[in-house]
């Protein structure tokens, strides 16, 4: 079996994916079945010492499946997505492993490492601090979550949701976009969106929600009203479409972070293994709108609320 592995990584470096994954199946297919979640993992570690990180967390996954009382696979598989960018699903699948050993001190660092690639600077901040208190005195961490907590505390400052309602006109998510609209003070209209937002007695916004009138229209589409833009292929600067401009936008203005976070944020939300949520994010709420009974006239958007809102 180690064999067979062993020869689908070289078949991997050579760029014959389809072959070593057969090589991987039969390896698994020819162990008994107490050594399976092994193999599995061993075809995982190939896969990622192969410089394959997506291949390798789908055997993880495997691995998982097949001995799922152990926080081991999760971790790699943690591992292994936020090698391949995919920064929320590494922080899932790390959660997912400190929900099988809540004392996994790996998987605590590397769900601490993703949230803050995503955004969520109070989310790392409160797993490095348990970290900590598992670990002991250690300076460089304890640094760490000195500079954590600041940022948490300065996104908070700066958000949206949270604070004076008053400020949402001025804020770049309405910007040259949106307009005032019928329905409500918070009530806001773009050509491709709604935005509404709801403020409690103290006038502190509570929830703010963006509603697509079309989402694959808005997909199809570039970005004319935030200018967002990205990199093609050879590196040239190329207009976002409105759906993802629009998207980071909400959610770096709301969530009170940078849009490169914000675009990791949305990438993740975009899963299917995310779902639908609502998730607790950066101490909010953050999840889908699906308005519509049929397919055909559905809407689609995102919501984010204050963790203490109704």
């Amino acid at each position: 079996m180690i064999d067979l592995i062993q020869e689908g990584r070289a078949l991997l470096e050579a760029h014959r994916a389809g072959e070593a994954e057969q090589l991987f199946e039969r390896a698994l297919a020819e162990a008994p079945p107490v050594e399976r979640a092994r193999v599995a993992t061993a075809a995982g570690r190939a896969s990622q010492r192969a410089s394959e990180p997506r291949l390798a967390a789908r055997w993880y996954r495997r691995a998982g499946e097949l001995a799922p009382r152990d926080p081991e696979p999760p971790h790699d598989r943690g591992i292994a997505l936020l090698e391949a960018g995919e920064v929320g699903l590494a922080a899932q699948a790390q959660a997912e492993a400190l929900a099988i050993d809540p004392e996994h001190s790996g998987a605590r660092a590397q769900r601490a490492a993703a949230l803050e690639a995503l955004g969520d600077d109070a989310g790392a901040a409160r797993e490095l601090a348990a970290l900590l208190l598992r670990l002991g005195p250690q300076p460089a961490l304890a640094i760490r979550l000195i500079g954590l907590q600041d940022a948490a505390r300065r996104a908070a400052h700066r958000r949206l949701i949270g604070n004076a309602a008053g400020a949402l006109p001025h804020s770049p998510l309405v910007g040259h976009a949106f307009a005032r609209a019928l329905g409500g003070p918070l009530v806001y209209r773009a050509p491709f969106a709604e935005l509404r937002g709801v403020a409690d007695a103290a006038q502190r916004l509570q929830r703010l929600q963006l509603i697509f009138d079309n989402m694959d229209a808005s997909l199809g589409r570039s970005d004319l009203s935030y200018g967002g833009s990205t990199e093609d292929e050879h590196g040239h600067r190329v207009p976002l479409d409105e759906f993802t401009s629009a998207a980071v936008v909400f959610l770096s203005e709301t969530l009170g972070t940078d849009p490169a976070r914000a675009r990791r944020l949305l990438q993740w939300l975009l899963t299917p293994e995310c779902g639908v949520g609502p998730h607790a994010f950066a101490g909010a709420r953050v999840g889908w709108i699906i308005e519509g009974a049929n397919r055909g006239d559905r809407k689609y958007g995102f919501f984010v609320e204050s963790i203490d809102s109704n």
